[in-house]
């Protein structure tokens, strides 16, 4: 589904909350995957990595976006933007290097719910 802010951006996935539960404005968030192959990146790269993607996510499909799709237009705020990496056989062979990596994350991007499967 296409997202505005300043350009049109496709978010992989969009989850708007429609009913009496979620208020006058419906609840949002946006959900973005990555396939990268993060095997055999060091600490400093798999960081740089990481916090590059979260950031995106949030400069993409965070805060405030236009939601653009025939039959529904509107302006919401993204309660929580998630970034999903896939997991099984790509993702770092050192578990301390991945802790490190979402540590970094946490201290540079707020508001990325970062998830490695």
């Amino acid at each position: 589904m296409g997202v505005a802010k300043a350009d049109l951006r496709f978010v992989d996935v969009l989850v708007i909350e429609e009913g009496p539960a979620a208020g006058p404005r419906p609840r949002v968030e946006t959900f973005s995957f990555k396939s990268r192959d993060l095997r055999f990146l060091e600490q400093r790269e798999l960081a740089t990595q990481m916090v590059a993607d979260a950031a995106a996510a949030l400069r993409y499909y965070g805060e405030t976006v236009r939601i653009r799709r025939p039959g529904l237009r509107l302006e919401v705020r993204v309660q929580r933007v998630r970034l999903v990496y896939e997991g099984n056989q790509l993702k770092p062979k050192k578990v301390g290097v991945l802790e490190a990596a979402l540590d970094a994350i946490r201290e540079e991007v707020d508001g990325v719910e970062v998830v490695v499967q």
